[in-house]
């Protein structure tokens, strides 16, 4: 329903004044209903389409623009301050136009014209200002979702952490009537890490932390939080231990847990690979389940390529949801989890005798959490540059925790 055609020009006008003025203080929804408004009522008064008041009566309404100097729709390639076109000038003008491109003939128009932008009102306000989306892209996955595999129990407030471990129980044996029996103790070992602080600190100015649409300091949060655990994710893997004030990861993990002899070398990837890992992981008596491998994405798309003696892809591989995980299969074999972490070289990329994949139990790496993971906000350190700082923060250990818990995967030496 058009409302305008039952108010008079002054009405019309003062309405579209408060109109402008609202658009300095709102956005979103109401923003588009404002335009709409705007533009109704220029239409309105283009067209003559309102109530006439005492001082028009007796007066035909025109299809050309309305008298008075408030309404300036567009200026058509005239300088600043000159006189708009009258809406019976730029009809004649249009067909002119129209005339000289029949002809062949070039024509010119002015930018306004071209309407890369919303129209112009009175006060000079822009009936649609730029809109920022409320909705911030998102980027890459940047956190390997072992962090979310291994053990992590909390100890809040400890300094340390050791556990133990059995390496192997002993066998019985025969003997005499009258002779002691024969000694079958399990044999232990342990393992321990200390307590490390991890952070992650990020500025962002006032004015930004306070915008609504988009949310920028929730993104900060996310980013710290992120960032934390991206961390973890490639420390289980390359820690280099207690000596270094970082976490063991299963790369550097003590030779009382995992042996270097049980290390598998490899010079690349092939149709025998995943064998080699599933019956060489373990003890004698099974094969265990519970089992990833940890890779590169790379060595990933190297086991897709690998093709069958009639040229079929060997390994089906099936991606989870988050894109990170998923499940290597063949129609003649077993399936095989695993997760990607980028901690990992590539075979092909690795230098000789550097680890580049791991396969085994995660929840056998013990991950304490000495405290939470905290994100704090703070406006005081930068109070005068009008800045914003977020800072978090994590106490946690990391190492290993079980015997011959990963099979480690290295770069062949001389190939």
């Amino acid at each position: 329903m058009n409302i305008f055609q039952y108010m008079t020009k002054d009405e019309i006008r003062n309405r579209i004044n408060e109109l402008e003025a609202e658009i300095k203080t709102c956005s979103g929804t109401r923003l588009a209903e404002i335009e709409r408004e705007i533009r109704a009522a220029n239409e309105a008064l283009n067209t003559g389409n309102y109530r006439l008041d005492d001082d028009d009566k007796g007066v035909e309404k025109r299809s050309t623009s309305p008298i008075g100097h408030t309404q300036i729709l567009a200026a058509y390639g005239l300088a600043t301050g000159q006189v708009a076109l009258e809406g019976r000038d730029l009809q004649e003008k249009n067909e002119q136009r129209g005339a000289d491109l029949c002809a062949g003939r070039a024509v010119e128009f002015g930018l306004d014209e071209l309407q890369l932008r919303a129209l112009t009102v009175a006060s000079g306000n822009l009936v649609a200002p730029t809109v920022t989306s409320p909705v911030v892209g998102e980027g890459f996955n940047e956190v390997s979702s072992l962090v979310d595999l291994v053990n992590a129990p909390v100890y809040p407030g400890a300094e340390s952490y050791k556990k133990g471990f059995i390496v192997g129980y002993g066998e019985g044996g025969y003997t005499g009537e009258t002779e002691e029996a024969k000694d079958a103790e399990p044999v232990f070992d342990y393992v321990s890490t200390g307590k490390y602080r991890i952070t992650a600190y990020a500025e962002i100015s006032s004015a930004a932390a306070n915008l609504d649409n988009p949310n920028y300091q929730n993104e900060v949060l996310k980013a710290i939080r992120i960032a934390l655990r991206k961390k973890l994710a490639r420390q289980i893997l390359i820690g280099r231990g207690p000596a270094n004030e970082e976490l063991t990861g299963i790369f550097c993990a003590a030779g009382n847990v995992i042996p270097a002899d049980s290390d598998l070398e490899l010079a690349h990837i092939d149709e025998n690979t995943l064998d080699q890992l599933v019956f060489g992981y373990g003890g004698d008596e099974g094969i265990e389940g519970g089992t990833w491998l940890i890779l590169n994405k790379k060595d990933l798309a190297a086991f897709a390529q690998i093709r069958s003696t009639d040229g079929k892809k060997l390994y089906r591989i099936t991606i989870d949801p988050n894109g990170n995980t998923g499940t290597i299969s063949s129609d003649e074999s077993f399936a095989v989890r695993f997760v990607i972490n980028s901690a990992c070289p590539s075979l092909a990329d690795a230098e000789p005798g550097q680890y580049c994949m791991a396969y085994g139990k995660p929840l056998g790496y013990e991950m304490p959490l000495f405290s939470p993971l905290v994100v704090e906000r703070s406006t005081d350190y930068k109070f005068r540059q009008g800045m914003v700082a977020f800072r978090g923060e994590v106490f946690v250990g990391g190492t290993p925790a079980a015997f011959k818990v990963f099979k480690r995967v290295k770069k062949a030496t001389g190939v």
